[in-house]
């Protein structure tokens, strides 16, 4: 499933496709996303030499499924954020998000990138009067963090009834692969790299560190791993992030939308824009239908419920684009960015939630002056080594019961099916074959792909997931395909294949005997 983003434009092409062998950079970045990108940039202007390396191409990842919200409004809201940090920490989240969004137009300006960049307001709406307290909370701690300018309003431009909406002008949004491309372009050349269809396996910290991948070794003084969920640490780091899946539609429609970014307050709830697009069409993108990875198999019921959500508030003609993203959630509402927990020159950023563009830029602003040595006002606020599980402890034991749970559950309860031939084709069933436990998917053609469902993260079994064709984790949010391939981290290690190719043969009958 291609995102209207990546489906709009042509590749990107790098300046120099050789693999890198023999250099030591500056810094050796893993992830090509807006994270990624935004501190190569910010580093090659400030002399660095930088390696982007990245498993597929550029913006091919998480930054590339998003709906491009350019925001300071937080996902956690900013009363949840008072209570876990402070009005001081829950200011400087507000000011530092500013920060971001300023410093994409500054990006957008001096590079000249054509990406239909758009200031625009944001409105947080209900649709009954049962959530308009909710509203009045938080427009209560917006005013405490600084956002004077946001206020309640009766009417939001929006073709169906509301109750009540919270503005907030001068947020954001643009096309982002023509962003992420524009950023791209900038970096690659004079001593910079970005090297595609490159996967890291590894990262070993020291000075220098070395970054091991299935082309070879590449060494930096320094390494900042910027996937959308770090696969330099093992355990500690995901035990404060949890993964959900979450799905979009963009599509025509015949009513001319008002400019803006909208969130309703529903649960499971919706986000919606407008975007001009490359061939002069304005879609509507709607995200919603969100749930913990792995925990659901039937996820085309998620496109279905989202996709009647919207033709029941939207006159929808034609939907161009459907896709789905992975969103990483911090236990206390701010993502972790900094070193590495027991790193010296190793550092990441994760648990952007549903902020990744501004909190992506954010990492990328802070981890540039992390390896530049100079102080950033914020870096203490989003440290990665950080613990607030007191402000955040029914989170914190809420998101992390999966993973025991799982692990003893999925080994002790009966397989899916008894008999490989009750997997029907297009589908992917837990059976067990000669004693044995499989993750076994029969595709059109009627041939079997058999993998170990033990994700070679921590060990927890893989789900199907239909939509998508892929096995997804439900402990850390790991996915491969049917094959066994990583799709998304933070395993780094296919699933072991099988070949049951003999159990699919038709059994030889027993002969009769005479009596």
């Amino acid at each position: 499933m291609q995102s209207a983003w990546t489906g709009s434009v042509g590749p990107f092409r790098t300046k120099n496709r050789h693999f890198p062998r023999n250099r030591l950079f500056d810094v050796v970045i893993i992830g090509s996303g807006i994270s990624g990108l935004t501190a190569a940039w910010l580093l090659k202007k400030a002399g660095r030499t930088v390696a982007v390396v990245d498993k597929a191409s550029v913006a091919s990842g998480e930054s590339g499924h998003t709906t491009a919200h350019i925001t300071e409004l937080i996902d956690s809201g900013y009363h949840k954020l008072i209570s876990h940090f402070g009005e001081n920490g829950a200011r400087m989240a507000r000011e530092s998000s500013r920060a971001a969004i300023d410093q994409i137009a500054a990006n957008i300006d001096e590079l000249g990138i054509d990406c239909y960049f758009r200031r625009v307001p944001a409105y947080i709406y209900c649709e009954s009067s049962k959530q308009r307290q909710e509203l009045e909370r938080e427009l209560d701690a917006m005013h405490r963090v600084g956002i004077k300018s946001a206020k309640l309003v009766r009417e939001v431009p929006l073709p169906f009834r509301t109750f009540a909406g919270l503005l907030v002008p001068d947020q954001a949004q643009f096309h982002p692969v023509l962003y992420y491309r524009g950023l791209a372009e900038a970096i690659d050349g004079h001593g910079c790299s970005i090297i595609e269809n490159t996967f890291a396996r590894d990262v070993s910290d020291g000075n220098p560190c070395s970054v091991d991948t299935d082309r070879g070794e590449i060494r930096g003084k320094r390494v900042l791993v910027l996937t959308d969920s770090p696969m330099s640490t093992r355990f500690l780091m995901h035990t404060k992030i949890a993964s959900y899946r979450t799905y979009v539609l963009a599509a025509t429609c015949t009513e001319s939308i008002a400019p803006g970014l909208f969130w309703d307050t529903a649960d499971p709830y919706h986000y919606t824009r407008t975007q001009e697009m490359p061939d002069a069409t304005s879609l509507l993108v709607i995200g919603g239908e969100d749930h913990k990875t792995g925990m659901k198999r039937d996820t085309n019921d998620s496109f279905e419920k989202l996709e009647r959500w919207s033709r029941e508030r939207f006159s929808i003609t034609d939907v161009r684009y459907h896709w789905s993203g992975q969103v990483v959630e911090p236990v206390d509402g701010l993502p972790f960015i900094g070193r590495s927990p027991l790193s010296r020159n190793v550092y990441l950023a994760t648990g952007y939630s549903g902020n990744g563009m501004t909190f992506g830029t954010l990492a990328g602003m802070i981890l540039s002056d992390e390896v530049l040595e100079q102080k950033n006002s914020w870096s203490a606020l989003y440290d990665a080594s950080r613990v607030k599980v007191f402000g955040s402890v029914t989170t914190y034991v809420n998101e992390n019961k999966d993973y025991p749970l799982c692990l003893f559950r999925d080994r002790i309860s009966p397989p899916e099916v008894t008999s490989l031939e009750d997997i029907p084709a297009g589908e992917g069933r837990i059976a067990k074959v000669n004693e044995e436990r499989l993750a076994v998917f029969r595709d059109a053609r009627g041939e079997l792909h058999a993998v170990s469902p033990a994700c070679t993260h921590l060990g927890c079994h893989v789900r199907f997931n239909e939509a998508e064709e892929s096995w997804d984790c439900p402990c850390h949010g790991s996915r491969f395909g049917i094959n066994g391939e990583v799709l998304h981290g933070p395993a780094v290690s296919a699933l072991r294949t099988v070949d049951v190719s003999a159990e699919q043969r038709p059994k030889a009958k027993p002969k009769k005997t005479a009596a």
